[in-house]
C-alpha cells in the first residue's frame, strides 16, 4: 500500500504545483485547459514515476540503496528526459507560437507541468524512495545476488 501512495503524492504533487501558477498569478484558467493539461501531466509524470521505481526495484535486488539509487538515475535519464524536454519544449512553443488564448495557455500549462514533472521525478522521488527503502522494495532487501548463472543452493 506504501509505494502506490507515494507515487500519487509525487503525480498529484506535480499537478497541483502547476495550477498553482495562474491562481498565484492571478490569471484566469480555462476548465478546459485543467482539464486537458491535468490528463496530459498526469499521463506523462505516471510514467515517468513508474519508469524510476520499477528501475529501482530492480537494481535493490542486486545492489545497495545508495548503488542503487546511483545506477536508476543513471538507467533512467535518458528515457526520461528526452520524453520529457520534447514536451516542455513543444509547450513552451505553442504558448509562444498561438495567437488563440486557449492553446496559448494549454501549451504554457504543457510545458511548465512537464518541466516541474521532471524536477520533481529526479530530485523528489529518488529521495523519497531512499527514505522508504523499505515499503518501496520489501521488508528484507537482498544486498548481493548470485552472478554465476547459476541457481542458488
Amino acid at each position: 500500500v506504501g509505494l502506490p501512495v507515494l507515487l500519487i503524492v509525487v503525480i498529484q504533487g506535480s499537478i497541483w504545483i502547476n495550477f498553482s501558477f495562474p491562481t498565484l498569478m492571478e490569471q484566469p484558467l480555462y476548465f478546459l485547459g485543467y482539464l486537458i493539461v491535468s490528463a496530459i501531466q498526469l499521463g506523462a509524470t505516471v510514467d515517468y514515476a513508474i519508469l524510476m521505481t520499477d528501475r529501482y526495484r530492480e537494481n535493490r535486488r542486486i545492489l545497495d540503496k545508495n548503488n542503487a539509487l546511483i545506477q536508476t538515475i543513471s538507467d533512467v535519464t535518458v528515457s526520461i528526459l528526452t520524453s520529457g524536454s520534447v514536451m516542455v519544449v513543444v509547450g513552451l512553443l505553442m504558448n509562444y507560437i498561438s495567437s488563440n488564448r486557449l492553446l496559448g495557455q494549454l501549451g504554457l500549462l504543457i510545458g511548465r507541468g512537464a518541466a516541474l514533472s521532471l524536477v520533481i521525478v529526479f530530485f523528489v522521488l529518488p529521495g523519497l524512495l531512499w527514505l522508504t527503502d523499505s515499503v518501496s522494495v520489501g521488508r528484507h532487501p537482498k544486498k548481493h545476488a548470485n552472478t554465476t548463472g547459476g541457481n542458488a543452493q
